[in-house]
C-alpha cells in the first residue's frame, strides 16, 4: 500500500502575492475557492474581522493586526477578506455557508489598496505615496502635503472627506503585509516611534468612519523583544487594534482538510495501520483521531515547527509539508513503523538552505550531526549494522 492510497493530496507551494491578487481575476477566484475555514475562523476570527471592517456597524471599530508565521495563511486570509470587500460577486465562491453569510456584510462595499512593505522610507511617506497614487487612479485629487503640520489622524480624515465626495457609498480599506519585517529595519528609536505613531493614527481612524486598515505580521509587534524600548508607544498602538491570531491548530486544520483530505475508507485503512503501534506512543491512544486525520504528519510537528525562530523559509510550514508529501506519495507505507513525518525530518531541508547554513549556530549543529553520523557508520558494523537505520540523524524520523 502506497501513501497516495491513504490521502487526497493537494499541494500548497505558492506564497500569496498581493501583486497578483490586485490584477488577475482567475488568481483572485482561486484564492477564495481554496480557503479552508477552521472552527476558530468560522466562529471567532471572520466575525471579528467583519465587525471591525463593516462601516455600518455602530459599535467602536478598530484596526486589524493579522498574526501568523510565514506560510500559515496570513496573506491568504487578508486577500480573502479584502477581495470580497472589493468585489461582491466573489463572496459566492466561499465554500462554507457560515463565513459566507458574515462576509456578505462587507461584500463590494470598499475600494481597496493592497501592498507589501519593502521600503526604507518612513511608514508615513510610504503610505501617503501609495494612497495618493491610488486615489489619482480613481480620479480623486488629494495631497497630504497641503495640510502641513496637522496630526496624522486629521490628515487621514481630510483624505476620507475627499474620497467620500467621489464615492459616497463606499469605504476605503488599506491592507499591508510584511509590517513586522519593515519595523525591525527601523531600529532607531526615533524612527520607530514615528512609525508607531502612524500605526496608532491609522487604527484610530478606523473608528466611526469609512476608513479601515489591516496589516500582517509574523508575531505581535507588542511582544517582539526588539521593540520593548518603545513599550509605552506600543501600548498606545495596541489600544487601537484587534489581534487576529492564526494558531498551530488552524494550520493543522488546513493540513488535514486541504493538503491531506481523506475519505472514510482511507481513514479506516490508516487506523488499521496505526493500531499495532498504539502502545509505543504515550498519547496516540487518546489522540487516535488526530493521528488519523493528520496522517502522515505527527501532531507534534506543528508545535515544534512553531518554535523555530531563525530564518524565514523554515517557518513556511505548509510549503514544507507539501514538498515532503510529494517525496513520499509513491513510496510504500512501512509495515514495521508508523511511517510518520516528524519535525526532525525538516533537518534535511534546513541543510539544503544556504541562507540558514550561513548562520554559525546552525552550521555548528550540522558539523556535530555529521560527526555523529560518521561515528555511527564507523562503529556500527557486522552484527550491529542493522541498528544504523535508527541511529542516523537522516533516518531516525522513520523510527519515531
Amino acid at each position: 500500500m502506497k501513501y497516495k492510497e491513504l490521502l487526497n493530496f493537494e499541494p500548497i507551494t505558492e506564497v500569496i502575492k498581493f501583486s497578483r491578487a490586485n490584477k488577475e481575476i482567475d488568481y483572485q477566484k482561486q484564492l477564495i475557492k481554496t480557503f479552508v475555514f477552521s472552527k476558530a475562523f468560522k466562529e471567532t476570527l471572520i466575525p471579528l474581522m467583519v465587525r471591525n471592517i463593516d462601516f455600518n456597524n455602530s459599535n467602536e471599530s478598530f484596526g486589524l493586526q493579522i498574526v501568523g508565521n510565514y506560510g500559515t495563511g496570513k496573506s491568504h486570509l487578508m486577500s480573502l477578506v479584502s477581495l470580497i470587500a472589493e468585489d461582491e460577486e466573489l463572496v459566492e465562491l466561499v465554500n462554507d455557508s457560515k463565513p459566507k453569510e458574515e462576509l456578505r456584510k462587507i461584500a463590494g462595499q470598499f475600494k481597496v489598496l493592497r501592498f507589501e512593505l519593502g521600503n526604507t522610507e518612513s511608514l508615513w511617506e510610504i503610505i501617503t505615496f501609495r494612497v495618493e497614487k491610488y486615489l489619482s487612479e480613481l480620479s480623486v485629487n488629494f495631497s497630504f502635503e497641503n495640510y502641513g503640520a496637522l496630526p496624522y489622524y486629521d490628515k487621514i480624515m481630510l483624505m476620507m472627506a475627499e474620497f467620500e465626495e467621489k464615492f459616497p457609498d463606499k469605504g476605503f480599506l488599506i491592507v499591508i503585509d510584511e509590517m513586522l519585517a519593515y519595523l525591525k529595519g527601523r531600529s532607531d528609536a526615533n524612527l520607530l516611534n514615528q512609525d508607531l505613531a502612524v500605526l496608532q493614527a491609522l487604527g484610530q481612524a478606523c473608528d466611526n468612519s469609512k476608513f479601515k486598515f489591516m496589516f500582517g505580521v509574523q508575531e505581535m509587534i507588542y511582544h517582539s523583544p526588539e521593540f520593548q524600548f518603545a513599550a509605552e508607544m506600543l501600548q498606545k498602538v495596541n489600544d487601537r487594534y484587534k489581534d487576529i491570531m492564526i494558531t498551530k491548530e488552524d494550520v493543522a486544520f488546513i493540513v488535514k482538510n486541504r493538503l491531506l483530505s481523506k475519505n472514510e475508507h482511507q481513514k479506516q485503512l490508516i487506523k488499521e495501520h496505526l493500531d499495532p503501534f498504539l502502545h509505543f506512543f504515550t498519547d496516540m491512544h487518546a489522540r487516535t483521531q488526530d493521528y488519523i486525520e493528520l496522517y502522515p504528519v505527527h501532531p507534534s510537528y506543528f508545535e515544534n515547527f512553531e518554535k523555530i525562530r531563525i530564518g524565514k523559509s523554515q517557518r513556511e510550514i505548509l510549503k514544507t509539508l507539501s514538498s515532503q508529501f510529494s517525496d513520499i506519495l509513491e513510496k510504500d507505507v512501512p509495515t514495521d513503523n508508523p511511517g510518520l513525518l516528524t519535525y526532525d525530518r525538516y533537518w534535511e531541508d534546513m541543510q539544503r538552505s544556504q541562507d540558514l547554513m550561513a548562520n554559525p549556530d546552525i552550521r555548528r549543529v550540522k558539523e556535530i550531526t555529521e560527526t555523529i553520523d560518521d561515528k555511527i557508520n564507523s562503529h556500527f558494523t557486522g552484527g550491529r549494522a542493522a541498528k544504523k537505520k535508527c541511529g542516523s540523524t537522516y533516518s531516525k524520523w522513520m523510527c519515531h
